[in-house]
Order: C-alpha cells, then sequence, then structure tokens
C-alpha cells in the first residue's frame, strides 16, 4: 500500500509540473515576439478609384470621372484604399489562379505591401466563366470575410452580364455605385473576430487583431497557439495518466523480495570469470552533400509580398 502511495504521488508531481508548463504556454501565447508588419492606411484617398483596361467608357470619360469619385468619396469614408479593375480580352485566358495572382501583385503595386484596402476585379475580359474577384489586404480580410464577399457577389450578379454576353456601360455603373454602396452598409471595424493565414505571401504571415490593433506577422495569432499548447497539455495529461494506470493494474507493488532465497549457497559457486568478444559490426551512414539541396512547393509559382485574402466567384 505504501508503493501505490508513492506512485500516486509521483501521478501528481507529473501532473502540476504540464499544470506549470501549460500556464507558461499560456502567457507566452499573448506575447507577440516578431515584427509587425502592418502598415493601415495612409489617409490618401486619391489614389483610389478605377482602372478601365476594357475601354468600356472611351467614349464616356465623364462618367467614368464620376464613377471615380464615388470610389474615392467610399475610401475616404471606411479609411481603406478601393480600386476596380476592369481587364480587357488579353486577359481572357487567366486560370483562376491566375487572377487571383494579378489581383494581389496589382493591389501591392498600387497601394503597397499590407496596407488597408481591396481590389475589385470585375471579370470582363471574355473568360468563360468568368471569375470575378476581391483581393483584400491586411485588416480589410478580417472586416469582410469570405463569407461577406459572397454575398455581395450574389447581389452584383443582378446588375453583371454574362460571361459570353455583351457588356454595355450601364452594366459596369450599376455595379460599381452598388460595389460602394454593399461596402458601407457591410463594414463594421469594431466587430473583428479570428484571423486570416496568408500561406501564399513571402514570407507566409498571419492577419489578426488583438485589443483593438491589426497584427501581421510571420508569427500565430495568439488564439492559436493557446488552442495549441492546451492540446498538447491535454494530451501529455492523458499520456501520463493512462501510464499511471497501467503499471498500477501490472504490478502489486509487493515489498522487495531477496533472489537469495531461491538460490543455495552450497550450490553456487563461480570457478572462473573471462571477457570474450563475440562479434564485431561496423555500421555505415551515407553523408549527403550539402550542395544537393532539397525541393520546396511554390504553389504552382503563384506567390506575393503583404497579405492579401482573395474571394472569388463565378458568373
Amino acid at each position: 500500500m505504501k508503493k501505490t502511495s508513492n506512485g500516486l504521488k509521483v501521478f501528481l508531481c507529473i501532473i502540476a509540473i504540464i499544470a506549470g508548463i501549460c500556464l507558461t504556454d499560456y502567457l507566452i501565447a499573448f506575447r507577440t515576439g516578431t515584427e509587425n508588419r502592418y502598415v493601415g492606411f495612409d489617409g490618401d484617398y486619391g489614389k483610389s478609384g478605377i482602372i478601365d483596361e476594357n475601354g468600356i467608357f472611351d467614349d464616356d470619360p465623364q462618367t467614368l470621372s464620376e464613377l471615380k469619385e464615388i470610389v474615392r468619396d467610399c475610401s475616404k469614408k471606411l479609411n481603406m484604399n478601393i480600386l476596380i479593375f476592369l481587364p480587357d480580352s488579353s486577359r481572357s485566358g487567366y486560370s483562376d489562379d491566375d487572377v487571383r495572382d494579378f489581383t494581389a501583385n496589382k493591389y501591392n503595386s498600387v497601394f503597397g505591401e499590407n496596407t488597408d484596402g481591396l481590389l475589385y476585379y470585375i471579370d470582363i475580359s471574355g473568360k468563360s466563366p468568368a471569375c470575378d474577384d476581391i483581393a483584400k489586404s491586411a485588416r480589410t480580410s478580417l472586416i469582410f470575410p469570405d463569407s461577406t464577399c459572397q454575398s455581395m457577389f450574389s447581389i452584383l450578379d443582378e446588375y453583371l452580364p454574362p460571361s459570353y454576353g455583351p457588356v454595355y456601360p450601364e452594366h459596369i455603373t450599376n455595379t460599381v455605385t452598388n460595389f460602394c454602396s454593399l461596402l458601407e452598409s457591410y463594414y463594421n471595424s469594431n466587430d473583428i473576430s479570428g484571423y486570416y493565414h496568408d500561406s501564399t505571401a513571402t514570407p507566409p504571415v498571419y492577419v489578426y487583431d488583438k485589443g483593438g490593433k491589426t497584427y501581421v506577422t510571420t508569427s500565430k495569432p495568439p488564439v492559436l497557439k493557446l488552442i495549441i499548447c492546451v492540446v498538447a497539455e491535454l494530451i501529455g495529461a492523458l499520456t501520463a495518466l493512462i501510464s499511471y494506470f497501467v503499471a498500477k493494474s501490472r504490478y502489486k507493488f509487493k515489498s522487495k523480495t531477496s533472489p537469495s532465497i531461491y538460490l543455495s549457497n552450497e550450490n553456487a559457486k563461480f570457478i572462473e570469470r573471462s571477457d570474450t568478444l563475440m562479434r564485431t559490426y561496423v555500421t555505415k551512414h551515407r553523408i549527403q552533400s550539402s550542395s544537393s539541396g532539397g525541393s520546396r512547393g511554390g504553389g504552382g509559382g503563384h506567390s506575393h509580398g503583404g497579405s492579401i485574402s482573395h474571394s472569388s466567384h463565378h458568373r
């Protein structure tokens, strides 16, 4: 019985150590040790607007100018960059990945990496099915999650033509006007939760909000760190518990017994003692050359800087 008590003490000691480690991990999880790459919005809403690569408004520059003002006014209200891109037929051969790759790099080239804003790519290139895409940077990914963007796509489909149909200026006018209106109605910077992981960025980054402050870092967000450490500690505690009961079931923890009771002193005679080498083993390991290197996945070659999330839609 005394041995069983000692075993229980050992088990409780293990649990106490695990609890201490868990508490330490909990405190570390809420510290951000890596550089915060977040830039935000610089207040220059004049950079927002429309790029009409397709030439839809070549014959009506006044309407295009008015639409640009609508976009810039929305940018000023929401404190974020907004760019609407109208591609021409040269992009009709783009795959969906090509579209997302283009919108991410286009946004970064116009506004800079890790700034707040989005680029709305209205696919009027002739690609079928058309792939509309909203590329969101930094905090904008948290404000407009994919579910919100998909709701906006569903509404905007009412104003856009099918991918195989002709495109008229009024299609774009109605879409841009309603898009800005939807952004304003869905915008709520005070209701932000969760995080976003941009695995295609160079380097891969996490975007999250902590205490009203936005972070773009290569380190996992606190909530994810906490989940990982809690799960790890629970697994460790469960393993210790199972090991204890397995050991308890196999051993009865009786008092120590002397092996001399099984052997007579009269019959135990050691005549000669010697050490003899029976076998020799030689183990060989191949040493890899440092110049051979290793392959790294590149995600099909599609990558970008900054922190971009995408919401795409076919029509």
